[in-house]
């Protein structure tokens, strides 16, 4: 790819990134991390356990929202400095940097995005998740493990703590059954249309 060619690339995910601010509401949200941060540091805050731990848990969510926003604008701020500089030395060495930088940036942008849907009452909690072999015997049970596997590997690579609360293994290979504790912002919104039968054909 040629240097020319990457600047529509930068300036395409500026727009849908500004587009992104107004849609994640990023201001408000800044302003809302301010008042619960005052909230915490006022005296008597934790004599309420509960409460203290929804505050908290709010804020957190919040700030890694926002942060994650942040630190993305500044991505493609650098991008954009980046290019401009290669532009004025004609240095393409640049080009592969640059395009993977890119890549991460859309990718970051793209799970903004996602998340900026799942804005149902429960989609921001955390998930439990029960896994069955049903019928079908030990093929089921051992389709439940790969199950167990995917639904694992999926969730630790979105950034979520993953508890295995139980687990009855199968007879002879897989898992009969098994519980998942999924712990994350947004872990439920992510995770809500995995209900129901999965087969494997």
């Amino acid at each position: 790819m040629l240097l020319e060619e990457l600047r529509p690339q930068i300036g395409e995910l500026r727009n849908r990134l500004g587009e992104l601010k107004t849609g994640l509401k990023i201001e408000s949200k800044k302003e809302r991390i301010q008042d619960l941060d005052y909230q915490m540091a006022a005296p008597g805050f934790w004599d309420d356990p509960d409460k203290a731990q929804k505050v908290a848990q709010e804020a957190n969510n919040l700030k890694s929202e926002v942060d994650t926003f942040t630190s993305l604008e500044t991505k493609v701020d650098d991008l954009d400095t980046l290019w401009e500089m290669a532009m004025e030395e004609k240095d393409d060495t640049l080009v592969s940097e640059m395009e993977s930088e890119l890549e991460g940036a859309k990718h970051t942008l793209s799970e903004l995005e996602l998340g900026m849907l799942l804005s149902d009452e429960y989609d921001a909690n955390n998930a439990i998740m029960n896994l069955h072999a049903g019928a079908g015997g030990t093929e089921a049970q051992d389709w439940t493990g790969m199950l167990l596997r995917m639904f694992t590997r999926y969730a630790e690579g979105k950034g979520f703590e993953v508890e295995l609360l139980d687990v009855l293994p199968g007879e002879e290979a897989g898992t009969k059954s098994a519980t998942l504790a999924i712990k994350g912002h947004n872990a439920y919104g992510f995770l809500k249309s995995e209900k129901g039968v999965h087969r494997l054909v």
